[in-house]
């Protein structure tokens, strides 16, 4: 490991020869000192290496330099990897066989119980009691937090006979009923070692299979990623499987191939990009491309004037409802800024295509988006998600002629609103654009605002297509805000002025010390009267902080009565959040997860919409043991099954408290209930087993706890920033952490502060870094065609607008001709 960080990590900082500038020169020998520790601080067992790296290298010319040390620490989550790996490796060289427990890698000896592994973590357990009574929450969950913590109860080192403790362990594992020698018999045996001859196994190393899954992991949510980040994926697909070596020789081969690109931008060092990814973005500029000229205009531009001469909107406004209905092109964008007042546009767009026979409908990221849409611009409106599922073959060109001529004349006086276009990622903008290819819509409105939050799968293609030159209305006439200070800040973040913005804001930002961010969020909106609270919006940059605001306005509405009555338990399932390859790894499951399935799987007697708890894994032949419904097992192999494809998601399960006054939101939809995920509602009584709901629509709603929607669930005082995007209050709290490395940037921000109308507040744990922090980072993606330089960005022949997703997606003969024909028709 510490080989792999000499020649890699270590840099210093020496004047370049001729030109005299400072440049950073890496390969640099270093100095460590190493000290290897057996024991905890509570004398638990506990093999550990401290490595000490001294603040001096020596490069090729011998001479002494202070070390340069972002690189060491930029890589401090691969070189853990790494040191892992190593770990594992040499275990199975022993026999040993070893279990996959965290999704970054970390894994423990098997026949190692869960018990025995926590009765010999004393320390861990001192922290996390020592989180808990603080309020903090989990260690996993707020890493910073914990290391305080360690350090504020931490004892002085003692020192101990090494007989004496190894007495007191092995009394201590008798007890446990734990017998570390026939773990290590079981070794011996297996790896073919005798006390008196040690030799290594080999180790097959299946180092491409173990980069490729890392690449597809990394590529599903951006399409740009560290070089560090695949290599660590790589080392944590199977604990031990490959070596930093082989992992480095693939990731150089793919390279070569084409596979992967390196980043050619000036600043960005270390990014790669997949062949994959640019191909999907060139086919999606180039849809766009080949539907120039070939809309159909619902009415000329002239006659639009005539109808909006009247009309109270803004020349934004104007517009972009002239665009949306004059433009000859099929695909045309309207970036409109946050409180523009895009949905009043689309209202009078929807209206004048209507005068002229065309049918309007809406897709939206959400089912609460589109909900929205349909209530407020009268369009009728459905996820995104579900219009690409219904139309899958029609993207993939598996279309006979017959249903092809069908669906166009069904189409062919629709035009078609996308909402809130910058949450699509360039997968679903790529599949909806060829739909509208194949069915020849006359008119598709992407309507955006590239300045908000992108999708959380990978790509930018709101923002891509109109720096491709998609033509775009732009609605710039801010009218949200009915404060002009606040207004000033909104309009001085867009410009990227961190610091006037924070000037505008003025004693609205509040700083607290780290450990009170949640608490003192919480205490603003708390301190709000109850009419206030119910349109104010209470924003956390991540689920764990918005957890723990949640928790401490429970706790204190319990206090006040405003939550109050009989309790109701029960398990409500939370979303692991792995990419479609983590969930294809039966590692990555934990007994007493829940498997829901989105497809009927008959092979193996599960149906659609079937949620089965795990009972165990078997980790030498890849599966996951599932509860049926009948109380059997199912042997499920996520690899081949579903997981791949999407075809499920994994949840964690955690316990709910509800009372009468608790606010909750679904977190699915639920057609046969009518509710949406998102939908907020309030507990009113509970009463014999019975929880009633009275719903945001005004409905009630009573549930048992045999009622499946009542397992997801959320409390719902407090929301993420990305879930609140699209909504408006009058007054904003939002808690952000001066320097969260991925969430704290100027987006997060922008979004913040313009959701509301008189009052934005935010609370941070230091302000002065927080506006460095903001004014250094954009928030921006690199998209694939970005990273891999401006020579390379050129389209595809128009005409030919699938050639690089043909190349990319291998189709069969029967499928080539098909899309060629698609190809000819665009």
């Amino acid at each position: 490991t510490l080989e792999w960080v000499e020649r890699n990590a270590a840099e210093t900082r020496m004047s370049e020869p001729g030109t005299g500038r400072m440049v950073r020169a890496g390969d640099q020998k270093s100095v460590i000192a190493t000290f290897r520790h057996d024991t905890s601080r509570n004398m638990d067992p506990l093999l550990h290496t401290h490595a000490v790296i001294a603040n001096m290298v020596r490069g090729a010319d011998n001479k002494w330099r202070t070390m340069s040390n972002e690189k060491l620490y930029a890589n401090k989550m691969l070189i853990g990897a790494i040191y892992r790996t190593e770990l594992a490796r040499g275990l199975e060289g022993f026999g040993y066989r070893i279990e996959k427990t965290h999704a970054d890698g970390r894994f423990e000896i098997e026949g190692v119980s869960r018990e025995v592994i926590e009765a010999f973590s004393s320390r861990r357990a001192e922290i996390e009691k020592a989180m808990e009574e603080r309020g903090l929450g989990e260690t996993a969950g707020n890493q910073r937090a914990a290391r305080r913590v360690a350090i504020m109860t931490r004892d002085p080192k003692r020192e101990a006979e090494k007989s004496a403790l190894m007495a007191a362990w092995e009394k201590q594992a008798r007890e446990l009923g734990f017998d570390a020698a026939v773990i290590k018999a079981q070794a011996m045996e297996r790896s073919g070692l005798s006390r008196d001859s040690v030799r290594s196994a080999a180790v097959v190393e299946p180092a491409r299979e173990a980069v490729e899954w890392a690449v597809a992991h990394l590529a599903e949510r951006e399409a740009v990623f560290d070089r560090a980040a695949l290599l660590a994926g790589a080392l944590a697909w199977r604990p031990g499987a490959v070596s930093m070596a082989g992992a480095e020789r693939e990731v150089a081969r793919l390279e070569k191939t084409g596979v992967l690109h390196a980043a050619d931008l000036p600043g960005v060092k270390e990014v790669l990009t997949t062949e994959k990814a640019a191909a999907a973005e060139r086919e999606t500029i180039a849809l766009v491309e080949a539907g120039r000229g070939r809309g159909a205009p619902a009415m000329r531009g002239w006659m639009v004037d005539r109808h909006l001469r009247k009309g109270p909107l803004t020349a934004g406004q104007k517009q972009a409802v002239k665009l949306i209905l004059s433009e000859k092109d099929r695909v045309v964008g309207v970036q409109g800024y946050a409180g523009t007042g895009k949905t009043k546009m689309l209202k009078r767009a929807r209206a004048l295509f209507e005068k002229r026979g065309y049918e309007v409908k809406g897709l939206a990221p959400s089912a609460s988006a589109a909900r929205t849409l349909e209530a407020e611009a009268g369009i009728e409106s459905e996820t995104l998600q579900r219009f690409l599922t219904r139309y899958a073959d029609v993207a993939q060109g598996r279309l006979t002629r017959g249903a092809r001529k069908h669906l166009r004349a069904g189409y062919a006086k629709t035009a078609l609103v996308v909402d809130e276009g910058s949450l699509a990622s360039t997968r679903e903008m790529r599949e909806l654009l060829r739909i509208a290819s194949v069915l020849r819509l006359p008119r598709v409105v992407l309507v955006g605002d590239e300045k908000q939050l992108d999708a959380v799968d990978a790509g930018k293609p709101f923002a891509q297509l109109q720096a491709a030159g998609m033509k775009t209305a732009t609605m710039n006439e801010i009218m949200r805000q009915r404060d002009q200070d606040l207004k000033a800040a909104v309009e001085a973040t867009l410009a990227g002025d961190v610091r006037r913005a924070f000037e505008k804001l003025g004693s609205n930002v509040a700083e607290v010390k780290p450990d009170n961010l949640a608490g003192a969020a919480a205490a603003r909106w708390l301190a709000l009267s109850p009419e206030a609270r119910a349109n104010a919006g209470l924003m956390a940059p991540s689920h764990k902080i918005r957890e723990k605001i949640n928790a401490i306005v429970r706790e204190r509405l319990i206090r006040k009565g405003v939550v109050c009555g009989p309790a109701f338990s029960t398990n409500r399932l939370v979303s692991r959040g792995y990419t479609n390859p983590e969930k294809s790894l039966a590692a990555n499951y934990s007994p007493g997860d829940v498997v829901a399935f989105h497809r009927p799987y008959k092979r193996i007697g599960v149906e659609k919409g079937d949620e089965l708890r795990v009972k165990g894994v078997d980790h030498a032949n890849g599966a996951v043991i599932l509860q049926g419904r009948g109380g059997g097992e199912i042997h499920w192999e996520p690899g081949r099954l579903a997981a791949r494809t999407g075809g499920v998601e994994v949840y964690k399960v955690e316990r709910i408290e509800l009372r009468a006054g608790d606010r909750v939101r679904w977190t699915r939809n639920d057609r046969e209930l009518g509710l949406v995920n998102s939908q907020a509602a309030e507990v009113t009584g509970i009463r014999k087993g019975r929880v009633t709901f009275r719903v945001e629509d005004g409905r009630t709603l009573s549930m048992t706890a045999g009622v499946p929607q009542l397992r997801h669930i959320d409390r719902a005082w407090a929301s993420t920033v990305h879930a609140f995007q699209g909504r408006t209050v009058d007054t904003v709290i939002a808690a952000m952490e001066a320097n969260h490395p991925d969430l704290t940037n100027q987006k997060t921000l922008y979004v913040e502060i313009s959701r509301a109308r008189d009052r934005a507040e935010l609370v941070t744990d230091d302000a002065k870094a927080l506006c460095e922090r903001l004014e250094a980072a954009t928030g921006e993606r690199i998209a694939a065609l970005e990273a891999i330089g401006a020579d390379k960005v050129e389209s595809r022949e128009a005409e030919k607008p699938n050639e690089a997703a043909q190349a990319m997606e291998r189709p069969s003969p029967a499928m080539e001709k098909t899309r060629s024909d698609r190809g000819l028709e665009l």
